[in-house]
């Protein structure tokens, strides 16, 4: 497992947004295959899922560090 500061989470927090945003517009905007379609599909579930776990890290208390 990885230990990311907070900054570093809310970063990839950022670029996950970005990213599901794109899919999501690429699912409804284009003439996709339906593998195209299914794969796009699954990826996207997955950085969804990702993003959930790093918005609740996000809110668990850290230790300060001094």
């Amino acid at each position: 497992m990885v230990n990311l500061s907070p900054k570093a989470m809310r970063f990839t927090v950022e670029a996950l947004e970005f990213r599901i945003l794109a899919y999501t517009q690429q699912l409804e905007s284009s003439d996709l295959q339906e593998d195209e379609a299914s794969d796009l599909t699954n990826d996207l579930m997955f950085l969804e899922s990702l993003l959930q776990d790093f918005k609740t890290a996000l809110q668990m208390p850290m230790a300060q560090v001094f």
